[in-house]
């Protein structure tokens, strides 16, 4: 469909607009990734408890379509677009978004986490997220 080269293209011209009018934040490209990481966090974590305790109503649908995105995306981008953002704006090769949190005590205890196991891993959350969605859904519709 894309080719590998039209979608770094594409990658390129996002992390250029995204860090061009982070300016507008500060001129500091450290407050600006910390801009980006706390409006990347809000547009991925509120959705995602929504979606595991929120009720199912409009909302509860918008979540469902703003983690599709997420998951089209994350496939297309060959991961996270913000992040790669984030890393470009930190110069930070190392840098794994929201999911820091979990690969860094992976790394801790000996497991090496590189673009393929976190891919593994994100594919397994994004499972798991469907399989919680589908299960709400149907015993909500049997209620």
């Amino acid at each position: 469909m894309f080719s590998l080269e039209e979608r770094k293209q594409h990658t390129q011209k996002i992390t250029n607009y995204i860090e061009r009018n982070l300016f507008m934040v500060s001129n500091n490209r450290y407050i600006n990734g910390y801009f980006l990481v706390l409006v990347h966090w809000i547009l991925t974590l509120f959705p995602l408890v929504y979606l595991f305790i929120g009720k199912i109503n409009n909302i509860y649908y918008f979540c469902c379509f703003i983690w599709t995105m997420i998951f089209i995306f994350h496939f297309y981008f060959k991961g996270c677009i913000l992040t790669r953002v984030e890393r470009t704006i930190w110069n930070e090769k190392k840098w794994w978004g929201p999911w820091i949190f979990l690969f860094t005590p992976l790394e801790k205890i000996g497991i090496e986490i590189n673009n393929e196991s976190a891919n593994t891993i994100f594919n397994l959350w994004g499972s798991s997220v469907i399989l919680i969605v589908i299960l709400r859904l149907f015993y909500y519709n049997r209620n």
